[in-house]
């Protein structure tokens, strides 16, 4: 079974804040399977396009007002932790268009994940350090930092949703994936997810810190089912709402438009996909 690639939505808000210097931490894009490079790798490989509309990324340090008009709160101690090294931002506002556009299936239209190898943003090592790690199916108290090309996997990240409706307008994760290459720039491109998929988790977005029990997690799944190509991608996840539901997960104060859809938690990595497969050798943090 193939899920078909899905785009940037033309509901997408004027405004998207970028929080990757204040609540930026350590994490894919879509693949449908076919025998050509779907939209994600073909993108990758591709000759340079047209950007799409998405706005330059904003500084969203505490107190340090957006355009959506959120005012972000000054994190307690150690809520915030550590970038994942020195990972290349993406170039959020000249992102090139990586999908078709039309956005994902709604909740219902898949019913589960199509492989089990999962990219997890929110992976956490010891000492308040944030770094994406593929999950070791048999432990998910372990994961590895490098994966094989070619080989599939699946990116599940959401917001906590305990309610009987999705979540609604608004509401995705979106990926902005760059191939890092030393003899050129190469394009950043952008991905929405492919579809929404709702599960129990101890961990589930923004606020996963401050978690104390599993809850109901509305999950945006981005599918590779090719994996990626062989070479160093840095991949960055950032969660999009709009900016009052920022306001009910206490990362900002007050929004000066309730429906404008911003992004306040960021997560990013870069790895490599060679012949090796993966090693999950490393533990996650308690």
């Amino acid at each position: 079974m193939r899920v078909p690639s899905r785009g940037m939505p033309g509901r997408v808000a004027a405004v998207i804040a970028v929080g990757v210097l204040a609540i930026i931490v350590a994490l894919g894009l879509a693949d449908d399977g076919n025998a050509q490079p779907r939209g994600s790798q073909a993108a990758l490989h591709a000759p340079t396009a047209t950007p799409t509309a998405t706005p330059s990324a904003t500084s969203t340090e505490a107190g340090v007002p957006t355009p959506g008009g959120a005012t972000t709160p000054s994190p307690p101690r150690c809520a915030q932790v550590d970038p994942s090294g020195g990972t290349r931002l993406p170039d959020v506002a000249g992102a090139l268009a990586g999908d078709d556009g039309s956005g994902p299936l709604p909740l219902g239209g898949v019913d589960t994940v199509l492989n089990e190898d999962r990219l997890d943003f929110l992976f956490e090592l010891p000492g308040c350090f944030r770094d994406a790690h593929w999950i070791d199916p048999q432990n998910p108290n372990r994961g590895s930092g490098r994966w094989a090309a070619g080989r599939p996997f699946h990116v599940r990240e959401g917001f906590v949703n305990n309610g009987v409706e999705p979540l609604g307008e608004g509401f995705d994760v979106i990926l902005y994936v760059t191939r890092l290459e030393a003899d050129r720039a190469a394009p950043t491109y952008r991905y929405t997810s492919d579809y929404v998929l709702r599960g129990t988790t101890d961990r589930c977005g923004p606020a996963y810190r401050t978690q104390s029990e599993p809850e109901t997690c509305e999950w945006f799944v981005h599918d590779f089912p090719d994996g990626l190509p062989q070479g160093r991608f840095a991949i960055w996840a950032m969660w999009e709402a709009p900016c009052s539901a920022w306001v009910d997960l206490g990362l900002a104060y007050s929004c000066a438009e309730s429906e404008a859809v911003v992004s306040l938690f960021a997560s990013g990595f870069d790895a490599p996909y060679g012949l090796s497969g993966p090693d999950y050798a490393e533990p996650a943090a308690p």
